[in-house]
């Protein structure tokens, strides 16, 4: 079954006042939420533990642990471009996008890493108010914004305030979505592009592109049939475009594919087997997979339940692809960050959170959850 066509008033509201009005509340629990995240990154800076892998200079800044990990790697990128070592981990294997703002935003005298945290947390509040667009064109307005509001307080969003690129991607996927539903394919495939620029992954984006293509095309003028599959194949043309940027930069069009192999994360047919009968013997060894294990079953279920609640299947479909297919690495290793992505879930979840006693216990543990993931950054990566 075909996905509907979409029609949606575009009109811009009478006043920016009143645009701001009807969104006071998210801006309001995204600053709640960034809140609650670089809280526990202060007391991090404080208590200078747990120190898990980090080493003394990362407690230094005020908000180090925000820094750290793959945003390390980031900022290299931003500020030397990237660097092939063969046999080592190094930063061909990291999408090009990303560091290309934080080097324009960092073009602005600020500290690298002062533009990286500012760069993320305006792209998520961003992503939010996409996001709740997107699902307001999709569903009812309550629905939508539940939906937002889950999102914005989502335990593994702590990483949208670090220095990586997961902002981005969301933000991406909502106006990808958003501009598809408006038929203004021109912006669709700007951003799909975006979005298959930053991460991998977002070459995905053409199964709902696709769907709702396939749902207007009978009252779709000709041009607009050629720019609606434009947009379709926009984002997998540009993320063919970072290997041959790698051939002319580094003279090794197989520089991103090397250092994948390098960081263990290379794909294989028979990853995702290899993922979920080598489980056992991660957990016994590491206490971390257990996040990644339990993160992907709940996506999964609650993607299972999606289709029940009326999301449209080919968001279904972009939801299980962008769960399943880092687990072709052969390993669940930071399947909850990749998994961040599936808008779907959020959908699902507001739909079950229609009893406000409901939404308030989920809210709760979310914010939990959300301030746990923080403080154990020293412990595990995102």
């Amino acid at each position: 079954m075909l996905e509907r066509a979409v029609v949606v008033d575009v009109r811009a509201p009478s006043a920016i006042p009143e645009w701001l009005a009807a969104r006071r509340a998210i801006v309001v629990w995204w600053a709640g939420s960034r809140a609650v995240v670089f809280g526990c990154a202060f007391a991090l800076h404080v208590a200078h533990a747990p120190h898990g892998y980090f080493g003394r200079p990362l407690f230094r800044p005020i908000f180090g642990p925000l820094e750290a990990w793959d945003g390390v790697w980031y900022r290299l990128i931003a500020l030397h471009g990237y660097l092939l070592v063969p046999g080592r981990q190094s930063d061909p294997a990291f999408f090009p996008l990303y560091p290309l703002l934080l080097k324009i935003v960092g073009a602005t005298g600020l500290p690298t890493a002062v533009a990286g945290l500012l760069l993320s947390n305006v792209l998520f509040l961003g992503a939010l108010l996409a996001f709740d667009s997107l699902s307001a064109g999709l569903f009812d307005r309550d629905r939508a914004r539940r939906a937002t509001l889950l999102l914005a307080v989502f335990p593994t969003t702590y990483v949208c305030s670090m220095i990586y690129p997961e902002s981005l991607v969301l933000l991406a996927y909502a106006l990808t979505g958003l501009f598809a539903i408006r038929r203004r394919w021109g912006a669709c495939a700007i951003t799909a592009a975006v979005a298959a620029l930053a991460r991998p992954e977002g070459v995905l984006l053409a199964l709902p592109i696709l769907g709702c293509l396939l749902g207007q095309w009978r009252t779709l003028e000709p041009e607009q049939r050629s720019r609606g599959v434009g947009a379709l194949f926009a984002g997998p043309a540009a993320a063919v475009s970072f290997p041959l940027y790698l051939g002319w930069a580094l003279h090794d069009p197989l520089a991103w594919s090397k250092a994948q192999t390098a960081w263990g994360r290379s794909f294989r047919v028979d990853g995702i087997f290899h993922a979920f009968t080598g489980i056992t013997r991660q957990l016994g060894s590491q206490s971390w997979p257990y996040r990644d294990l339990l993160a992907c079953v709940i996506t999964l279920t609650l993607l299972a339940l999606a289709r029940r609640t009326g999301v449209p299947w080919t968001w279904i479909a972009l939801g299980v692809a962008t769960v399943l297919v880092p687990l072709g690495s052969g390993s669940f290793e930071s399947d909850a960050r990749f998994a961040l992505p599936a808008l779907p879930v959020y959908w699902t979840l507001a739909w079950l959170c229609r009893r406000r006693y409901v939404f308030r216990a989920v809210v709760t543990v979310s914010v939990v959850l959300l301030a746990t993931a923080t403080v154990t950054l020293p412990l595990v990566f995102p």
